[in-house]
């Protein structure tokens, strides 16, 4: 399905899913799934975890989709729950050596696309390739955002230290 053709269709079962539509909820996961099960893949490294993680955020569509007040951001919102649920199942797992040195205030400062794509580098360990590839971007694009995000968590570290 074209881009154009499927992001019409897509808010168009959004609206659907508000009405308490269940087709609808059938049809628009069947459209998105397998991009959000790789996405998770790529972070969370193993099959059964992917697949636990994506029963997870297809649940919490199902539950929040009336707090979605824009259907043509549903691909961003459904990015966003994937992030959240995988980067909890991560920092669950007690992989926080990484994070332990940054203050939360340097994490959460940062955009959500610059800390997706810091986690996704520093912490889970992915090569700039494979980020690009599983957020359907450059790969200029991901070592700008590396840059920026650096610069941005050393530049507040100047400002505390002064």
């Amino acid at each position: 399905m074209m881009l154009g053709k499927r992001s019409s269709r897509i808010q168009q079962l959004v609206l659907d899913m508000w009405n308490d539509d269940t087709e609808a909820f059938t049809e628009i996961y069947c459209l998105t799934v397998d991009d959000t099960y790789n996405y998770c893949r790529h972070i969370l490294g193993e099959d059964d975890r992917s697949l636990e993680a994506v029963r997870e955020i297809y649940s919490i569509v199902v539950k929040n989709i009336l707090k979605l007040k824009d259907p043509s951001l549903f691909d961003a919102w459904l990015r966003r729950i994937a992030f959240d649920v995988c980067y909890d199942r991560v920092m669950a797992e007690g992989r926080t050596d990484l994070y332990s040195l940054l203050h939360p205030e340097e994490i959460e400062s940062l955009s959500f696309f610059e800390r997706e794509i810091f986690f996704l580098h520093d912490f889970v360990g992915l090569s700039d390739k494979d980020i690009a590839n599983a957020l359907h971007i450059t790969k200029r694009h991901v070592e700008k955002s590396l840059t920026n995000s650096r610069e941005h968590i050393l530049e507040l570290r100047k400002l505390i230290r002064a």
